[in-house]
């Protein structure tokens, strides 16, 4: 799959990258396939990255996402020249500033000091250009007198505080930054991602994998998405987000691939967040969950929305056997604390009754009266029941998202301090007496 953009110059081009790695079950296996005298196989082959094609021009911001095992920092170890592939090519044109991991390349019996130096010297810089940065770096690192002490004797933030100094100061051509930054302080994060953005505003390219999605969102104009060392998405970073979160639940949509699956065209609003997988219909349901779609206030495709807004999310499906249905819609914040679940039962809505065959919607307009964050979204169809708060599951979505919602707490005036707002009112009175 090939990824390319608008014509600018060109800072990185992959061309079907692929990374091959053999694995033997015991280290004798690799001995008797070496000495074999009829060359007879021992290992099996892993593909850590299979077939990736994509191009990142001068000056972007560049993202990296997938889940643990899909080839994120085999793909940048490729990029920067540490492993080189075993099939296809990749042109780097610019001098490459890796943060891969912690205290890379760093001598642990070396002084912060000497490390700085010595990793300067690594980028291609003189002793003259480091002197001249080197108040700059070590302000930025902000690990006081430690800076003259060994790095064996640092923490693991310390370490990170001076490596990412080092790199982002000396100002690359090309800043590779694989997760590193999660283990500093919000503060040092801050800082980091505003240098970052400084660099990227000066025509540094910029290279960042990171499992925090709004950062990805908010730092990268695209992205590619990584299953298993292949590369299923490239384009909008808010699209790789999306695709990285609804992961393995939904298929290419008509825009992407030209087919609908199976899923009957419909008058959609809003941005798609999720779409059914026809390999992964329910078995002998009444109804099915086709797709779900968001607009924001203004009816417009987002994913965000700011503290005090409404909006609306549409959920399609297709009865299959006529009978009455009930939607409903959850969420749940970052720590997978359930913070909401209503719908049509306990909107005290009758449930609806479709013909088979046919294909119905649910409107839910939600005010997001909620700390600023992100949020996972649940839809779901369930058939009535005699008891109070009971219901059978028809049909129901992975977890999607994320919603995000924001607030500039250092500027604004909140409307709430807490989770959520609840309805309380309020008054000063007068004259009491005591």
């Amino acid at each position: 799959m090939f990824c390319n953009r608008m014509s600018r110059e060109i800072s990185i081009e992959a061309s079907e990258l692929t990374k091959t790695y053999y694995l033997y079950d015991t280290p004798a296996d690799r001995l008797k396939e070496t000495f074999h005298p009829f060359r007879k196989i021992y290992h099996r082959s892993f593909d850590a990255i299979k077939g990736v094609s994509f191009t990142i021009h001068k000056g972007e911001s560049f993202g990296i996402i997938g889940r643990n095992g899909s080839g994120k920092s085999t793909l940048l170890q490729l990029i920067c020249g540490i492993l080189q592939p075993t099939q296809g090519t990749v042109a780097v044109h610019g001098r490459v500033a890796a943060l891969l991991e912690l205290g890379a390349g760093f001598n642990p019996e070396f002084s912060g000091r000497e490390n700085v130096y010595l990793n300067g010297a690594i980028l291609g810089f003189s002793r003259k250009e480091i002197d001249e940065l080197y108040d700059d770096i070590v302000s930025f690192a902000d690990i006081g007198d430690f800076v003259e002490q060994p790095v064996k004797t640092y923490s693991s933030g310390m370490y990170v505080r001076l490596a990412f100094a080092v790199q982002a100061c000396v100002e690359p051509e090309i800043l590779v930054v694989d997760e590193a930054l999660s283990v500093g302080d919000v503060f040092f994060q801050q800082k980091c991602l505003g240098r970052m953005r400084e660099l990227r505003e000066n025509g540094t390219t910029l290279i960042f994998v990171s499992h925090d999605m709004g950062i990805v969102r908010e730092l990268c104009e695209s992205s590619v998405y990584l299953q298993k060392g292949q590369l299923m998405y490239c384009g909008p970073s808010y699209k790789a987000v999306q695709r990285y979160y609804n992961e393995d639940h939904r298929q290419d949509s008509p825009e992407d691939e030209g087919g609908t699956g199976g899923v009957p065209e419909i008058a959609f609003t809003g941005t798609e967040i999720w779409r059914q997988n026809p390999t992964e219909k329910p078995v002998n349901a009444d109804a099915e969950i086709l797709s779900v779609t968001m607009a924001d206030k203004d009816g417009f495709p987002s994913m965000k929305a700011i503290i005090g807004e409404t909006v609306e999310f549409k959920m399609y499906y297709r009865v299959n056997n006529s009978s009455p249905l009930h939607a409903s819609v959850s969420l749940r914040n970052r720590f997978d604390n359930l913070i909401s679940c209503y719908g049509t039962y306990l909107n005290d809505l009758d449930p609806q009754t479709l013909p088979a065959g046919s294909v119905g919607g649910v409107a839910f307009q939600i005010r997001c009266d909620i700390e600023a964050g992100s949020y996972t979204i649940h839809f779901s169809l369930s058939s009535p029941s005699h008891l109070p708060n009971r219901g059978t599951t028809v049909d129901e979505t992975p977890w999607l998202g994320p919603l995000t919602v924001e607030w500039d707490y250092e500027n604004k005036k909140a409307p709430f301090l807490g989770m959520f707002a609840l309805p309380v009112s309020c008054s000063f009175e007068e004259n009491q007496e005591t």
